[in-house]
Formats: C-alpha cells, sequence, structure tokens
C-alpha cells in the first residue's frame, strides 16, 4: 500500500496553535520585516524543542536564565543575520549543552543529512537562497514527508517552520521543502507560492554528548 506520511518531531503539539509537547508553551517565534535574524529564530525553536529554552517567542523578556543568555548574544546580530557558519559558533558560544553538526555540498546529500537528523530527534536549521539576487533565508525542519511502500518509508519533503511566514494554525508547519526531481532544483513552497532554491546547507542542533 502507498501510503503517504508525516513524521514530526516529538517536541511538537498540534492544536490551535502549536505548542511544546511538555509545557504547552507556544512554539512559533516570528521574524519581523526589518530583521535579517531567521536563523536565530529557527535557533530560539529547536532549542525549546530540546528543552533549553522554556520561552522561544519572548525570550527578551527574560533578566536571567538560558533565555537572556540567548538574547544577551543574539540581539547584536539580529537586523543583519548570521551566515550558517557564524550561526555554527553562536550555538557553541551559548554554552547551554548543545552543539551543532553542520552539512554542506549536494543539496541531495544536505537534505539526506536533515532527514537523519531528524529521525534522530535533532532539529535541523536550513539555509538556502532563491534563483533570484536576495538575502539568505533560513527555516528550521521539524518533520519529514513520505511514502510507505513494500520497500520502506521514501521521504520526498521537509516540513519547516519559517519564521518570516505566518504563524502555523491546526498544523506542524507552515512551509515545506519538496525534494529535486532529475534535472530540477528543490523547490520550496509556502502558503504565498512555490519557488526553486539553491540549498546552502543545514545545520543541526544536538545535545552535547548525542551520538553521531
Amino acid at each position: 500500500m502507498n501510503v503517504l506520511i508525516q513524521k514530526l518531531h516529538p517536541g511538537l503539539r498540534l492544536g490551535q496553535r502549536l505548542t511544546l509537547a511538555d509545557s504547552g508553551a507556544p512554539l512559533f517565534s516570528r521574524q519581523g520585516d526589518w530583521a535579517g535574524g531567521s536563523t536565530l529564530h529557527c535557533t530560539a525553536m529547536a532549542l525549546a524543542l530540546l528543552g533549553n529554552l522554556s520561552n522561544p517567542v519572548q525570550v527578551w523578556r527574560h533578566e536571567d536564565g538560558p533565555e537572556a543568555t540567548f538574547w544577551d548574544r543574539a540581539w547584536p546580530q539580529y537586523l543583519h543575520g548570521q551566515t550558517l557558519s557564524e550561526l555554527a559558533s553562536f550555538v557553541w558560544e551559548l554554552n547551554i549543552g548543545v552543539r551543532p553538526v553542520t552539512a554542506e555540498g549536494r543539496p541531495a546529500a544536505v537534505l539526506r543529512f536533515c532527514v537523519r537528523e531528524l529521525a534522530r530527534g535533532w532539529p535541523v536549521v536550513v539555509g538556502w537562497r532563491s534563483q533570484h539576487p536576495q538575502p539568505a533565508h533560513a527555516a528550521l525542519g521539524v518533520g519529514v514527508e513520505g511514502r510507505r511502500r513494500a520497500q520502506g518509508f521514501s521521504p520526498h519533503a521537509l516540513l519547516l517552520l519559517d519564521p518570516a511566514e505566518a504563524e502555523p494554525g491546526l498544523a506542524a508547519s507552515n512551509a515545506r521543502l519538496e525534494f529535486a526531481k532529475p534535472g530540477s532544483r528543490p523547490v520550496y513552497v509556502t502558503a504565498g507560492g512555490r519557488c526553486p532554491i539553491a540549498i546552502e546547507g543545514a545545520i543541526s542542533i544536538r545535545r552535547s554528548g548525542g551520538a553521531t
């Protein structure tokens, strides 16, 4: 039987609003129109899924604890954003029990990396550019979509939380990255449309000591 399946990160709780499974706190952190900090919003949500942040939506309100540590390091970079290598350094320097693992190279290899990491429970930040000149952007991988056939599960898309899109309602994602067909580019899909993209890489955020 050919069955469509979505495998979601276990830290998610679906409902009228997307929340953290363990606390019920809101998860989606929205990027402002002027900000370039998509990687920072993605990282805050990833750390919340791993249990390192309790309030990824309003980290700036905290005067101490991991949210305050995150915001102290994040706000100087919030408007201009980060490259993926800068994001990896940022995660290391937080020193809150997590470490980044980076994947670069051919898009197919990066997407296979994302599927493996999500299967292990590690959220991934995916970076890309569209075909048109524009700043790089990032979204958080929270699930995989594919079909279960006789030979097993065959993934064909990443399910993403894009901080620049609207908050998802009654769903786990607000964007998807469809794997490339032969002779074409991967396609990024949101409620506003779809476009081919060039994947720049991905960073998995693991708890320190997590298996390689």
